[in-house]
């Protein structure tokens, strides 16, 4: 049985999403549009950043997306333990999105660090400084891609062996997980210039996901208390008895 809390953990992907979308609208509004700011732009806005409500709003918003990511990656991972798989490689695909996922966040939350330096210590900085400590959150940012796009592509690919997702949503994933990763190894090379696209994409899958979860659980995952090992041998002999 499907439960009101098992529809609201799954729907925690897509406000993940919509949180970090609108978190990151609201702290990066009147930023520089340029992809590699000087140093002295870089203090000017953390000077404005560290005076503005919309932009600590924003902040929080983006701490609390991330936040409601940790349930979904929980989710999956309670998911995925319980899914009736129809083969031996798909478990290792969703353990691998799981991790994948908690890669990403690590990497994130992480690259928050260099910009809350920034913000404290703004009036003893000087531009250079600001400027590499910029690049480091900017660099993070690219880094965070790659995991990413390890975390769709896997994770597309198991919810379609578990029955979750459907053909078109699982072949969209594996895509641009496949996409994503040598896209995310080329933008370290030069992250000013890297392309988001993949990733951009995959947080529109994540949406997608999330809500066809919560609106759409399948029959095929066990969601009774205790291990799905309880409930095997029943099956098994439910099955030889109709032969």
């Amino acid at each position: 049985m499907v439960t009101i809390r098992h529809r609201l953990a799954a729907a925690t992907g897509a406000l993940y999403v919509i949180l970090i979308i609108l978190g990151n609208t609201l702290a990066t509004s009147g930023d520089s549009t340029a992809t590699h700011p000087t140093g002295a732009r870089v203090l000017r806005d953390a000077e404005r950043h560290a005076h503005s409500g919309q932009v600590t709003a924003g902040f929080v918003l983006e701490v609390l997306g991330f936040t409601l990511l940790i349930v979904f990656l929980g989710y999956l991972a309670a998911t995925f333990a319980r899914a009736r798989f129809v083969d031996d490689w798909s478990p290792i695909l969703g353990a691998t999105a799981v991790v994948s996922g908690i890669t990403m966040v690590a990497i994130k939350l992480g690259s928050a660090a260099p910009v809350v330096a920034l913000a404290l210590d703004r009036q003893q900085l000087n531009p250079t400084l600001a400027r590499v400590l910029n690049d480091i959150n900017g660099a993070a940012f690219v880094l965070s891609w790659l995991p990413t796009a390890v975390f769709v592509g896997a994770a597309a690919i198991a919810l379609r062996h578990a029955g979750l997702v459907g053909r078109p949503i699982a072949w969209t994933g594996a895509a641009l997980g496949l996409v994503g990763v040598p896209l995310a190894v080329v933008g370290l090379n030069d992250p000013a210039s890297a392309n988001p696209m993949a990733f951009l994409l995959g947080l529109l899958w994540v949406m997608v996901v999330s809500g066809r979860l919560a609106t759409r659980p399948s029959t095929r995952v066990d969601t009774r208390p205790g291990p799905v090992a309880d409930h095997a041998e029943p099956i098994a002999a439910t099955a030889a008895s109709a032969v």
